[in-house]
């Protein structure tokens, strides 16, 4: 009974962050999966589509790093806070947008909510569970992963009945609950807080102090630039194919529902193994289950090029749930394992620059090539350039293995 009082004690700081990021990536990925739609109704074409569905991420490009210096040296908690405060309250501009160009600033704005969350949450769970590291970013991973699940399959069942600007409404309602668990976060954080305050003053040379030396400390570790070719790649594919996969589908005479539940079927896999994928990670390697893991993910844009058959389309789904269930955890966890403790946040939010670089490069890229052949042509070009990566990664893992071996 005591161990059990135990266990539970340890893993309260995971259970609140993962209940507040369940809620908060549920909704925002419901008006993720709507915004193709929206733009498309008001007008967008396909270029346009792809830069206002990636565009949110430029703030994250540019803010992650300052951000996660931010975290390593001030208060998390009120961070986390006030990016559940934008992931409530600004759904409800999505109203008064009535040009597709419109949809630009406010995405850059919003995308404020994940440039917080994001290397913030991520350096909380690093710092307070060391060992272990890819088990529990598995464990953690997986609300992303269920907000991931519910967000489309949400999405696409609305927009059979609503208007798509009303559903945005109705996202940011639903993200108030998080506030709940967040406020829980804030009695029992102790743990994740740094335990000397700094002034306000002393924060502000210390923030440039770290932006000018820390960053550029870290941008010299080898290990680091594998770890960011990793998540720009990875989800340079993942983005622009959860952008055009769905309106592709709708254009080949499925419904919204339908393309909604593609990709709902790809995120239930990646929780579902996501925990094992972590725990894969830890045993055998992250290397080996990096690579394994683009290698199905480059097999997956195949499938899609090859079929348009519900029975083959599950396939690919099968695989891309898999891909992301072997890479992402171990990918977190090589990052963290390559830095002392205090420079995770800042380590966090640097990848995180270049993996939301990836976010906007993939749609964008994608978008033109669809303009240019079709999406056949184009999700084979996507699979090849996904095995060339690996093809990468496999060699430079090698190297480090045979210099690894002569020491």
């Amino acid at each position: 009974m005591g161990n059990n009082k135990l266990i539970v004690k340890k893993n309260v700081p995971l259970i609140n962050l993962w209940s507040t990021d369940l809620i908060n990536r549920s909704m925002y990925m419901t008006g993720k999966f709507i915004l193709p739609f929206f733009a498309s109704n008001l007008g967008a074409n396909s270029i346009l589509i792809g830069t206002i569905s990636s565009i949110s991420t430029i703030t994250g490009m540019i803010l992650k790093p300052i951000i996660g210096v931010i975290g390593d040296i001030t208060n998390k908690t009120k961070l986390l806070l006030f990016a559940c405060i934008i992931f409530a309250f600004t759904p409800i501009l999505y109203l008064f947008i009535s040009e597709p160009y419109h949809l630009i600033m406010l995405r850059l704005f919003h995308g404020l909510a994940t440039a917080i969350f994001g290397p913030i949450t991520l350096a909380v769970i690093a710092s307070i569970y060391i060992e272990k590291r890819a088990t529990y970013l598995g464990w953690f991973g997986t609300a992303r992963s269920m907000g991931y699940v519910l967000g489309p399959v949400i999405g696409g069942s609305l927009l059979i009945f609503l208007e798509s600007r009303y559903i945005f409404l109705i996202t940011g309602l639903i993200s108030l609950i998080s506030f709940i668990p967040m406020f829980f976060l804030l009695l029992n954080k102790s743990e994740i807080e740094n335990s000397h305050p700094q002034s306000y003053t002393k924060f502000k040379i210390n923030l440039f102090q770290n932006l000018s030396t820390d960053i550029s400390k870290l941008i010299l570790t080898p290990q680091l630039w594998i770890v960011i070719i990793i998540e720009w790649s990875f989800y340079s594919v993942f983005y622009a194919m959860k952008i055009f996969i769905p309106l592709y589908l709708v254009n080949s005479g499925y419904n919204t529902f339908f393309a909604g539940s593609f990709i709902t079927v790809i995120e239930l896999i990646h929780i579902l193994l996501r925990p094992a994928g972590g725990i894969i990670g830890d045993k055998s390697g992250y290397y080996p289950s990096i690579i394994f893991g683009l290698l199905i993910l480059g097999l997956s844009m195949f499938f899609i090029s090859l079929s348009l058959d519900k029975t083959i389309l599950i396939i690919p789904a099968f695989l891309i749930g898999i891909s992301q269930a072997l890479v992402l955890p171990s990918s977190m966890a090589l990052a963290a394992n390559a830095v002392d403790k205090d420079k995770i946040s800042t380590t966090m939010g640097l990848i995180g620059s270049f993996r939301n670089g990836g976010k906007i490069f993939g749609p964008i890229l994608i978008g033109y090539l669809i303009n240019i052949y079709n999406y056949k042509s184009t999700f084979t070009i996507i699979g090849l350039s996904t095995v060339f990566i690996m093809i990468i990664i496999f060699v430079y893992s090698s190297f480090n293995n045979l210099k690894n071996k002569q020491k």
